[in-house]
């Protein structure tokens, strides 16, 4: 299928329901629940069957803290929360970790920024951007950490980034087609562009992915790897992650914003979360990438 065919097909919709407001009161009623008592968020309600106390986690309270922002609720013991995350800092490695792991690149990223929202202040952690820059080396790596690296200021990075500039060239879309760019392509320009833009490293207005990233859109609303069938909620958020960056050209046909937030719905629960599969039990991932998913749509419809 050409793309001159396939720019007939998308046009903007946001006709699909926004949560309620008492759907929202649900969502943060079940993340604060997760609280654990000494600090931080467990990532999902404790099993039953399951004897071993539950452990917060790093990822998990970097999500609570986020979900809750997006949805306009206050963070409640944050004083605890950011001790928490400082519990997580190794400061001899410059790394963030797990309780009882080890650093890496993705879990530091993660601790930048959860630290930014807590408003723990930088001389506490600044150690954590030379563990950046010295340990990511691949395009997963740098693609997190510059979601790091945005958090922590791109103006007052501590290193120059010409070297992940280096690591990140020739990622993003390969052929072009619509059968290309709705089995993974999408996913992996969408990465590619919000690296770029996140660091400030193309400009908004010389980019033109916006739509590509909407011929990558599936049917059922979502975007989704290469050789899976089912758009996933990960990949969907990392290419609506790169259309609030990139501008919407005069003319230019768009993503179908309704069937992403029927996409969005069909991950809610009963509990007032979101799971990260229809139909799974909900997490704090499933609530994290729902949230800011919806979050975007609505700032988008604002804009409108």
């Amino acid at each position: 299928m050409r793309l001159s065919f396939a720019l007939m097909l998308v046009l903007p919709s946001l006709t699909h329901a926004q949560p309620t407001a008492e759907q929202k009161k649900e969502t943060i009623a079940w993340v604060t629940a997760l609280q654990a008592p000494g600090g931080g968020f467990y990532l999902a309600p404790q099993d039953p069957n399951v004897d071993a106390a539950p452990r917060p986690s790093l990822r998990a309270t970097n999500g609570a803290v986020r979900a809750l922002k997006y949805l306009g609720a206050a963070i409640p013991n944050k004083e605890k929360h950011a001790a928490f995350v400082l519990s997580c800092f190794d400061p001899k490695t410059g790394g963030f970790a797990e309780p009882g792991g080890k650093p890496d690149v993705t879990v530091t990223s993660v601790g930048v920024m959860v630290a930014m929202e807590l408003s723990v202040p930088k001389e506490k952690f600044a150690k954590a951007m030379d563990y950046l820059k010295e340990n990511a080396k691949t395009f997963e790596e740098v693609r997190i950490g510059a979601a790091a690296v945005e958090a922590w200021g791109v103006k007052d990075c501590p290193f120059k980034l010409d070297e992940w500039k280096e690591i990140a060239k020739g990622q993003g879309m390969k052929k072009g087609s619509i059968e290309a760019l709705r089995d993974g392509e999408a996913r992996a320009l969408g990465s590619a562009v919000a690296f770029n833009l996140r660091l400030g490293l193309t400009k908004r207005e010389e980019s033109g992915a916006g739509h590509f990233l909407a011929l990558g859109q599936r049917e059922d609303g979502g975007w989704g790897k290469t050789g899976e069938k089912a758009s996933d909620i990960e990949t969907t958020y990392r290419v609506m992650r790169a259309l609030t960056l990139v501008p919407k050209r005069s003319g230019e046909k768009w993503f179908d914003a309704g069937a992403v937030r029927k996409f969005v719905d069909a991950h809610r629960n009963k509990d007032g979360g979101y799971a990260t599969k229809p139909g799974e039990k909900s997490s704090m991932s499933g609530v994290y990438y729902c949230t800011i998913i919806t979050k975007w749509l609505d700032e988008m419809e604002a804009k409108k």
